[in-house]
């Protein structure tokens, strides 16, 4: 309860002082300590100066009583916060306060004795108090003005200047009240100043509390988010390792969820989320971590629990979720029952995490394609049946004589399951297939789909017979299943072809690079019936999401892609592309031609705008890398920079692109358009290189631009690679005035524990964050905060904060409406750049954009 009061009166107290603060002085949190610090120091006088006042009048020393007041009250300490409020400048308050307090100690030193006076010690609060409100080279200056006039108050006398006579009074009685009094007053502003200090503390600690608890949970159930539970179970996983106790996950899925959605729309689909997992988080254990691994699905990890143990919770799990029913708005009145279907599978002490979570997604499948609403371990994990279903439940389905449910594995190995290969069937795939075009279209995430073709099968089958064709086929499965990651699926599509289903790419050039790592291991023989034969395959490539794709669509397309790719002959890749296919040698002609469109300026920059929004003028642009190929057009940055990172001539475009970037922005001052910074993006391949911070500022001093007006962006994912050499490179160039700017802030890493100790000035929120602001807008703060909209702003407005606390700009990407807009300012973001203000433009077009600038009004977008 005191510590709440304590609270209240804090919080009350900078209320009040934040009435002599102007708004814009409170978007910097280092600036905003200055100001509260000026009002603190005007505080203190106020109530200190009365109080001395009195004791000299009664003391008999009327006149110096009457100067306190009037430096005190009457003039000039206590005029520090309006001037403050009325100027919105720091300086002029610190110094009239600093001017008025330096001018009342020197006064009374010189008329009460001179240097032998009690008030000669007062001298040292000037310097004082200049520290905490102006840093250090205040600080300085008023020690040395203060040692200035001690030291001229000491040699007037010698030139005939004596102080006027020292009052016939109790001196040592001054002497003490003076010393208890400097004492005192000290101790009061540093009390203020602490107090300041302290809930600006709080209120980054609440940040940084709010960002870590926003970041790990899934924003509708409120359970873990698939990130945050994944990192738990490689913990989980590493424990077992260690200790031989294995652990056991539980993937559910919700049945027929998509029905429900189509039936009762999106919101009662939401509404079974939240049930669902308010009541499986009733069920676990604290030690369990429970979270949402994807759409309707769910993972459960049970530590230190066996599989039996495992099935018993899931059961328990599977009758709850049975016996629930909801009603309410969201469902239109009409009341929704639930079932569920889950997947157990135990860990083996060694694999993969992704082992284990896949042996759990086949044990699930099983349990759909049983009927669903039931509960099926993997066949390897079983050691006691699995808990059957109630009566009530099975019906007349289970035979008289009792026989037990087919487990995981036998199901998968039968009708599930290719037998000559071990691969997984057509069938499975499709299901399988289905899922991760649903989980690509829920995490924006590419899936590409890859259908092999082993060439002259048939005379293989002609030459050596049907048996050497079967062991082919086996060994193919094999060898195609070892170029891909535990993650990836693998099927035999039928006859001589095989499907490999990749998801999670982050480039369509990923899939390209898979597909050539199968061709170039069919660069060896395949040893069949006793002899070596050399095999080639044709290979069709299809990406979703695609437009006008669905799961039939997407098979059709990867045959098309699969077809252009025989035709070109052996070993060879096609990638389907709208009505077109892309030829294999397309990557090769791309990767090939850097160095010739380097040399013959098919390079080029274009550059989008940064609009500062308090001023809503141009303040920076972020050069933007674009290449017009010969023969294929423009080519996305997407497709041809990894490929400038593989082979190493990212490191000369980069310098280009610098070199071009710095020219051009020395270009536009000469042009007399106003200074402005441009930000230039450094890749993984430009930070790893030697010599890095010496080529840039080489460049700077070749092309003249001044070193201020360069942003260097490096993605959060990089910096912590090499956190300690990172941060060593990026303080070199700080040094010599170089901005650096963390991009893409949020999309992987956002770990808090590096942030502060990055030598970075400007963090860039990824437009992740920015495109899920404006549906609550800035009322999201306020009542409506358990909402989506809401915590999504939550989310965004802790960012600011957080980065303003720690002394860092903010500037949002991929601003594209009026409300992302509005909420930006709402929190007080600094910069923004996107569609709504410019797209990339060239640079003759920002010239104009900065020439009206100067001649008219700011940017208002259209």
């Amino acid at each position: 309860m005191s510590e709440d009061r304590d609270q209240r009166w804090r919080g009350r107290y900078l209320d009040a002082a934040h009435l002599f603060v102007p708004s814009r002085l409170r978007q910097d949190a280092t600036l905003l300590a200055r100001a509260e610090n000026v009002v603190n120091a005007a505080l203190m006088a106020a109530t200190a100066g009365p109080l001395y006042a009195l004791a000299y009048w009664l003391l008999g020393l009327k006149l110096a009583a009457a100067e306190i007041l009037a430096c005190c009250l009457v003039m000039l300490m206590l005029m520090a916060p309006p001037v403050l409020r009325l100027t919105g400048s720091i300086a002029a308050a610190r110094e009239l306060f600093l001017c008025a307090l330096f001018f009342n100690f020197t006064w009374l030193t010189w008329h009460l004795g001179g240097i032998h006076a009690p008030t000669a010690s007062w001298l040292i609060t000037a310097p004082v108090v200049a520290m905490f409100l102006g840093g250090v080279a205040s600080g300085v200056f008023w020690l040395a003005v203060s040692c200035a006039a001690a030291a001229t108050i000491w040699a007037l006398p010698a030139f005939g200047r004596a102080p006027p006579l020292a009052p016939s009074i109790d001196m040592p009685l001054l002497h003490l009240i003076c010393n208890l009094g400097l004492y005192v007053v000290v101790l009061v502003f540093v009390l203020l100043f602490e107090l300041t200090k302290t809930e600006g503390f709080v209120k980054l600690q609440r940040a940084l509390a709010t960002i870590n608890e926003l970041a790990i949970r899934d924003e509708l159930t409120g359970s873990h988010n698939r990130r945050f539970l994944l990192g738990l179970i490689d913990r989980e996983k590493e424990r077992a390792d260690r200790n031989g106790r294995p652990f056991c996950l539980c993937l559910f899925d919700i049945d027929f969820f998509k029905r429900i959605n189509d039936t009762y729309g999106h919101a009662a689909g939401d509404l079974v989320l939240r049930r669902f997992a308010e009541a499986v988080q009733e069920q676990v254990r604290g030690t369990d971590a429970f979270g949402r691994y994807g759409g309707e699905e769910f993972l459960l990890m049970l530590p230190e629990t066996p599989a039996p143990d495992a099935l018993v919770l899931a059961e328990r799990v599977r009758r709850v979720i049975a016996g629930l029913r909801l009603r309410g708005e969201e469902t239109g009145g009409s009341e929704i029952g639930l079932t569920v279907s889950a997947g157990v599978a135990e860990y083996r002490l060694g694999e993969a995490v992704a082992h284990a979570i896949a042996r759990a997604d086949e044990a699930l499948y099983v349990a759909k394609s049983l009927g669903r609403n039931r509960v099926q371990c993997h066949d390897e994990d079983e050691r006691l049946p699995v808990a059957p279903k109630p009566a009530m439940e099975q019906g007349g389905a289970q035979a008289a004589g009792g026989s037990s449910t087919p487990s995981a594995g036998r199901l998968l190995d039968g009708a599930q399951c290719d037998q000559l290969t071990g691969l997984l069937n057509r069938n499975l795939l499709r299901d399988r297939l289905r899922h991760a075009m649903d989980r690509a279209n829920r995490n924006r995430r590419l899936v590409a789909l890859l259908l092999l073709n082993i060439n002259g099968f048939k005379e293989i089958n002609d030459e050596f017979g049907y048996e050497a064709g079967d062991e082919l086929l086996a060994q193919a499965g094999s060898a195609i299943r070892r170029c891909l990651r535990d993650s990836d699926t693998v099927a035999r599509w039928g006859g001589d072809e095989f499907v490999a289903l990749l998801e999670d790419l982050g480039f369509e050039s990923d899939a390209q690079v898979v597909a050539e790592k199968i061709l170039d291991r069919f660069g060896l023989p395949v040893r069949v019936a006793g002899r070596d034969c050399f095999v080639t395959l044709a290979v069709g490539v299809a990406l979703y999401p695609a437009t006008d794709c669905d799961l039939d669509a997407l098979l059709k397309r990867a045959d098309i892609a699969m077809r252009g790719a025989k035709r070109l002959g052996e070993n060879s890749v096609q990638v389907y592309s709208g009505d077109t296919v892309q030829p294999q040698s397309e990557r090769l002609a791309l990767k090939n031609g850097l160095r010739e469109a380097l040399a013959q300026g098919q390079l080029f920059l274009e550059y989008q705008p940064q609009i500062d929004l308090a001023t809503r003028r141009v303040v920076g642009v972020e050069a933007l890398l674009r290449w017009q190929h010969p023969v294929y057009g423009r080519v996305a940055p997407s497709r041809f920079i990894p490929l400038a990172e593989e082979t190493g001539m990212i490191v000369p475009i980069g310098d280009w692109a610098l070199r071009t970037a710095c020219l051009q922005n020395r270009a536009w001052r000469a042009s007399g358009l106003p200074e402005i910074k441009t930000a230039v993006n450094l890749s993984a391949r430009q930070l790893k290189e030697p010599g890095l911070p010496a080529r840039v500022l080489a460049i700077l001093h070749e092309t003249g631009m001044p070193a201020r007006c360069l942003d260097l962006e490096i993605t959060e994912g990089m910096l912590i690679e090499d956190l300690a050499g990172n941060c060593a490179l990026m303080s070199g160039l700080r040094q010599a005035g170089v901005l650096v700017s963390i991009d893409d802030f949020g999309t992987g890493y956002s770990s808090l524990n590096y942030l502060s100790e990055l030598p970075v000035d400007i963090l860039k929120m990824d437009g992740l964050f920015v495109r899920r602001l404006g549906a609550a807008g800035a009322a999201a703060s306020g009542a409506g905060a358990g909402k989506p909209g809401a915590r999504s702003f939550a989310i965004a407005e802790a960012i600011v904060s957080m980065a303003h606390r720690l002394g860092l700009n903010v500037i949002a990407e991929a601003v594209e409406t009026p409300e992302q807009l509005a909420d930006l300012c709402a929190m007080g973001c600094d910069c923004a750049q996107g569609y709504y203000f410019a797209r990339p433009l060239p640079p003759a077009e920002v010239a104009a954009l900065l020439a009206r600038q100067v001649e008219a009004a700011p940017l208002v977008p259209a």
